[in-house]
């Protein structure tokens, strides 16, 4: 009889993983500090509780520009807490919770224990994973859980269960359907006709019903250019290398099976300039590229099981001494909390009373948007603060650590250096 696999290591190393995280999260919102995005999922799951995923982030209902219909199932959880907090829970222990199935899929593929703990406990400390945790709320922070679940279904030949976690990933994001639709076919291809066939089937399936929905009502999905010219190459090889690096490079030992991952990789090579740089390791984009790698690591060091004990020592070199999309790095300090913005940002939270708030106060709305009738301005705002992306001023924290914080922030941070 087989001996159930030890997850104790992965288990402590996921409870850390989501208190660290859930805490620099809730000190991130507290700052107003949340981009747009936060704010836009949280109304339009508000808003679907009454039939429509309308919101005024987007100024248009969010199942238009993407097909994200599994996160309908977040509906009756926000209605019962209809507060950013419940979505930034979600996100921090969607992703963190996704290195249990990494740490089965190694096992199943015939890693040591001690060695499938290892890649789980890597995948957290990847700046990709942290970078998801800590960014804005979005689809993808599901796509890592998912894609481990369905790689374990799959390599069990379990059809019906590699089925389910692929319809799942199929309404997460238009993209998804493409990649799942890829990857499908090479199973097809090189590992098991049924599943395979049935998987691309399915995808397909979903792929004409989202083009069908678009088509209907004349809409068409959210998505950036794409050329054959490469926008900030620099930015692209360094997304490569903070991707394989954390994972001791183990993704290269399956050799010319690397190249399955190339058109998950086309899409961020390949786009044109965005309202910001996808290849940014902690961005949502990267997501689908974050699992993938990991699951390549998995199947690395099932061959060269040598490489497991490096793992965790590169992971903590990227995170903390090379980057890191957190605050998690030396020289960073938590956010400088303005509480009596955050109070504001709540009373309109809770009045019920209609307001249009400016671009430049995104972090009051990623609070505010659980009330249906509080908008966000579609128009630039030339006054819109570049404010510094982390705090690196700890003089400031330590005064407001003691109640007295500095005069002047920038949207919940200080400006000085």
């Amino acid at each position: 009889m087989r001996s159930r696999p030890s997850l104790t290591a992965a288990y402590l190393a996921v409870a850390v993983f989501a208190l660290a995280y859930i805490a620099l999260d809730l000190n991130k919102l507290y700052a107003l500090r949340y981009g747009a995005d936060l704010g836009t999922y949280l109304q339009t799951l508000v808003n679907v509780r009454h039939g429509s995923s309308w919101n005024y982030g987007e100024w248009k209902r969010h199942f238009g520009v993407h097909d994200s219909w599994v996160l309908s199932a977040l509906v009756p959880l926000v209605a019962l807490f209809p507060r950013a907090q419940t979505l930034i829970v979600v996100q921090v222990l969607a992703v963190g919770g996704a290195a249990i199935p990494l740490v089965l899929l190694a096992r199943e593929l015939g890693a040591g224990a001690r060695a499938a703990n290892l890649i789980g406990i890597a995948y957290l400390l990847t700046p990709s994973a942290q970078g998801l945790s800590y960014d804005n709320f979005s689809e993808n922070v599901f796509v890592p859980l998912l894609a481990f679940c369905g790689a374990l279904a799959a390599r069990k030949r379990a059809l019906w269960l590699a089925l389910v976690c692929a319809q799942l990933l199929l309404g997460l994001k238009e993209d998804e359907i493409l990649f799942v639709f890829w990857f499908a076919v090479a199973g097809a291809l090189w590992w098991d006709r049924r599943i395979g066939t049935a998987v691309a089937a399915l995808a397909a399936v979903n792929g004409l019903g989202f083009w069908g929905f678009e088509h209907a009502f004349g809409a068409r999905p959210n998505d950036p250019g794409y050329s054959f010219v490469v926008y900030d190459p620099a930015g692209k090889l360094s997304m490569v290398f903070l991707l394989l690096a954390p994972f001791a490079f183990a993704p290269l030992a399956i050799g010319r099976w690397l190249l399955l991952g190339a058109p998950l990789l086309a899409e961020i090579v390949f786009m044109r300039p965005w309202n910001y740089e996808p290849s940014r390791i902690g961005s949502h984009y990267v997501a689908p590229l974050l699992a993938a790698t990991a699951i390549a690591a998995a199947f690395g060091i099932a061959r060269s099981p040598r490489l497991a004990g490096a793992t965790v020592p590169c992971a903590l070199v990227v995170m903390l001494l090379i980057f890191n999309d957190t605050v998690l790095r030396p020289g960073r300090w938590p956010y400088v909390v303005d509480w009596n913005a955050y109070a504001r940002a709540v009373a309109l939270r809770d009045d019920g009373h209609a307001i249009l708030l400016r671009r430049r106060d995104e972090g009051v709305w990623a609070v505010a948007a659980a009330n249906p009738a509080v908008r966000l301005d579609p128009r630039p705002d030339p006054a819109f603060p570049r404010c510094p992306a982390y705090d690196t001023n700890a003089a400031a924290f330590f005064a407001a650590v003691r109640g007295r914080p500095p005069a002047r922030l920038c949207g919940g941070v200080p400006v000085a250096p």
